[in-house]
């Protein structure tokens, strides 16, 4: 995900923005931008975005939900549950991103919206509506296929991932560098039969043996299952191995 948005000064004007009912409520919707995907979207549930757009800001999760729902509203956003979970998107998103390039980004790991994934005139979210969705494939074709408990689980995984090395509460960065290769990853290991449990477990004592860096799901693909004497262990890289590692993994 890139480091940031493009957002326009015609902002200032726009009305829907100026008749928000308070400054947070605008500021919520400016910070937002900045957190969304390649597609303009991100998770929709009030503590999620508490927790990444106003980490430092003393606001509830009942003002946060509150004003998720004012921006709903003013259909400055859209929400919307797939399996259970909640997401949002911003459906002028790429009009106002002169400079976007997804080809530069990793694949949004959200599945997008659709009007029937909505929510109700009385706020509240519509039943869970399986959709058929069409994606890219590594060697450019399309297939078409459901949404997936697959999805679900690596959406989840990526939760704790995130919360176990501190992010947003103590780092700022995060610390997933590359969603579509680690998600790739993670099925992988779901498809072999391993729970998220068991993925999640080898992932942190990798992340022990590596004193609490990163580690990635490609290295945990390769050992979960094994005895720990035939795993591989981790060392300090010469910089001319990492940089053969890394371009390695953009190939693969």
């Amino acid at each position: 995900m890139a480091r940031g948005r493009f957002v326009s000064k015609s902002i200032s004007l726009d009305e829907k923005v100026n008749a928000l009912q308070d400054d947070t409520c605008r500021l919520l919707f400016t910070w937002l931008i900045s957190h969304l995907d390649c597609e303009g979207r991100m998770y929709g549930d009030a503590q999620t975005v508490k927790s990444v757009v106003f980490p430092r800001r003393p606001i509830s999760l009942m003002k946060t939900e509150k004003y998720l729902k004012e921006l709903e509203k003013s259909e400055l956003i859209s929400r919307y549950s797939v399996n259970g979970f909640q997401y949002l998107c911003m459906k002028t998103f790429e009009k106002h991103q002169p400079g976007l390039r997804k080809d530069k980004e990793s694949p949004s790991q959200i599945p997008p919206f659709s009007p029937d994934l909505g929510r109700s005139e009385d706020g509240n979210s519509r039943g869970k509506v399986k959709v058929k969705v069409k994606v890219n494939t590594p060697k450019g074709g399309q297939r078409t296929a459901q949404s997936s408990e697959k999805d679900s689980i690596v959406s989840q995984i990526f939760a704790q991932i995130r919360a176990y090395l501190g992010f947003p509460d103590k780092v700022s960065q995060d610390p997933i560098p590359n969603y579509g290769k680690e998600g790739q990853a993670i099925k992988r290991m779901l498809t072999r039969g391993f729970t998220r449990e068991a993925i999640v477990e080898c992932w942190k004592s990798k992340v022990s043996q590596r004193g609490g860096e990163f580690v990635s799901m490609t290295w945990v693909n390769e050992d979960i299952g094994k005895p720990e004497k035939q795993q591989r262990k981790p060392r300090e890289l010469s910089t001319e191995e990492e940089i053969a590692a890394s371009i390695k993994e953009v190939e693969s």
